[in-house]
């Protein structure tokens, strides 16, 4: 792995310690994160709700509240088509519940994976007439629906755009269109698709404020919803996202919502207390986990159910889903492997993985797909072919924009969408091999990511350093992409004790040092079959964690160990 040390400016580092009253080493740490006068560290630090922008910034946004409040005035059904994943079901959610509490008729739809793919169909527009929808809102899908929507015009469905993905180079023909890459300063951090839907809850229930009309609803209590769909979709921390999740985990934490509660006691170990690791690797794969699998319904219904006996059943369902989900990744990771091994892929020259296979599961694509990037480094593509269609699925590697490389593919492909780390496509299975040697040439076009792992270092620091920085780092958390954990590193440490953890030890090691006056302890995992590496006396890069077994409780875990340089 490759330590690759944030630069900072001393001198400002030595004034920020000083002005904050913080250690020296605080104010190394940030300085390197870009931090150069005093208000901006305590604006991060206050996370206040009143530091939001308006919701009237967000473009389109004004649109789209007139055009609610004209559905709403006229008794009229509205529709909410959301994605299949945790993001866009937390959007679906909270639109929902705040329409409903506005007194609306309210229908909701999110497509079937397996069956339909990703974003807003003619089918399922077609399904939303027919049932009476007067008015359509999508949410975090929409933007790259062109002919979906068109199809609603047709049918005299007004639709309002609701998302958050990069814009195409022709804009869907909606009534509303209400995108933080539209500009209005959001364009820099922009929101998860929750965060926009939110933004429209918020303008909403602002203007009928103004016409008097409270609603019985708490939005400030849907953060919950914006911190799980947030964190579920690897948005960046910082700006607005960093205020919203952070008031959004202390209410996924405690209310007592009958699904969220449900889901709470089978993420965390106690109460009172959720982590962005919770979310990311607890409530968001059982909420995506229906969706694989065909069964998004269950995970929307969680959401917004009033019934905590129906909320406990669905828990068990999404349980279970999870399970599956895991043991059928395996197999497709394996299968995924041995055709990237055939192929003899020339790591050195490659730029990119394009795989695909005959009937591979459509919901596990991405998740394979991030496997093996992280594997390869290399931006990868899986696709599954089924029916006449190749459906395909991308995951990228730190410094490669995906989308920017597979926006010059279009004519190659039926439809394509997505960000700089996640993409989707379909195109026709005879022009794969040439898909895949377009994509290749796509790629020459950009920078070269990285042969080797970086690893961001924040700080050089000594044994005594870490004990009187951490709980002054750790009230920075969340942190996330965007807002990683502080990174220290300690070098030419000598060491007393390199073993095997007690438990999992063939895994995880247990790392003793002594600077002769202090001694501490670091685990690493995954870092056992390592340990013929450690001599006596080694560098040292540990990482800031603001959880352990369960509880909140700072400490540092041993990410990577070198030889030091003579």
């Amino acid at each position: 792995m490759l330590w690759k040390y944030r630069p900072f400016d001393p001198d400002r580092a030595r004034l920020l310690a000083r002005n904050l009253s913080l250690p020296v080493k605080c104010g190394e740490f940030l300085a390197a994160r870009g931090f150069s006068e005093e208000w901006q560290v305590n604006n991060f630090l206050s996370g206040d709700l009143k530091k939001l922008p308006a919701p009237e910034t967000m473009p389109g946004l004004d649109n789209g509240v007139r055009l609610i409040l004209e559905a709403l005035d006229s008794d009229k059904t509205i529709a909410i088509a959301g994605d299949y994943d945790a993001d866009g079901l937390t959007a679906t959610a909270l639109l929902y519940r705040v329409l409903k509490a506005a007194g609306a008729r309210v229908l909701t739809r999110v497509p079937n994976r397996l069956s339909e793919g990703y974003g807003l169909s003619v089918t399922a527009v077609t399904e939303l007439k027919e049932e009476k929808a007067d008015l359509l809102i999508t949410v975090d899908c929409g933007i790259s629906d062109f002919e979906a929507i068109k199809k609603a015009g047709e049918l005299d469905l007004p639709t309002i755009v609701t998302d958050h993905h990069r814009l195409p180079p022709e804009l869907p023909p909606a009534a509303a269109i209400i995108n933080p890459h539209l500009g209005g300063g959001w364009e820099e951090n922009p929101l998860a698709g929750v965060g926009v839907a939110f933004m429209l809850a918020w303008g909403l229930i602002r203007v009928l404020k103004n016409r008097g009309r409270e609603l019985n609803i708490s939005l400030v209590e849907n953060l919950a919803l914006v911190a799980l769909g947030t964190i579920a979709d690897v948005a960046p921390l910082v700006g607005p996202n960093r205020i919203l999740v952070t008031h959004g985990l202390n209410f996924l934490a405690k209310l007592n919502w009958p699904g969220l509660k449900a889901l709470r006691k089978r993420v965390i170990k106690k109460e009172g207390y959720v982590s962005v690791r919770d979310v990311g690797f607890g409530f968001a794969p059982r909420l995506n986990a229906a969706g694989r699998l065909g069964e998004t319904d269950v995970a929307l219904d969680i959401l917004i159910t009033e019934n905590h006996a129906e909320a406990e059943r669905l828990a068990e369902k999404l349980e279970n889903f999870n399970r599956i989900r895991l043991k059928n990744q395996n197999a497709l990771l394996e299968e995924a492997l041995e055709q990237l091994a055939e192929q003899e892929l020339d790591i050195i020259s490659a730029r990119t993985v394009v795989l695909a296979g005959e009937g591979w599961a459509k919901g596990l694509l991405g998740l394979v797909a991030s496997r093996i990037a992280e594997t390869t480094m290399r931006p990868t593509i899986l696709m599954t072919v089924e029916g006449g269609l190749a459906t395909g699925s991308g995951r990228s590697v730190p410094g490669f924009n995906l989308f920017q490389a597979l926006d010059p593919l279009r004519d190659l492909c039926k439809s394509v969408g997505g960000h700089a780390q996640a993409a989707g496509l379909k195109i026709d299975p005879d022009k794969i091999d040439a898909f895949r040697e377009a994509f290749e040439r796509s790629a020459r076009n950009q920078d070269p990511p990285e042969a080797e792992p970086q690893l961001e270092v924040d700080l050089v620091a000594n044994l005594p350093d870490l004990e009187q920085i951490l709980p002054v780092l750790a009230k920075l958390e969340p942190f996330g992409p965007g807002h990683p954990a502080p990174v220290a590193v300690l070098k030419n440490v000598r060491v007393l004790e390199a073993v095997p953890t007690k438990s999992n030890g063939d895994q995880h090691m247990h790392l003793r040092l002594y600077d002769g006056l202090t001694k501490v302890g670091f685990v690493g995992f995954k870092l056992a079959p390592r340990l013929h590496e450690i001599g006596t006396r080694v560098d040292v890069a540990v990482q800031l964690e603001t959880e352990k077994f369960g509880q909140h409780e700072p400490s540092w875990r041993l990410l990577d160990f070198k030889t030091p340089a003579v």
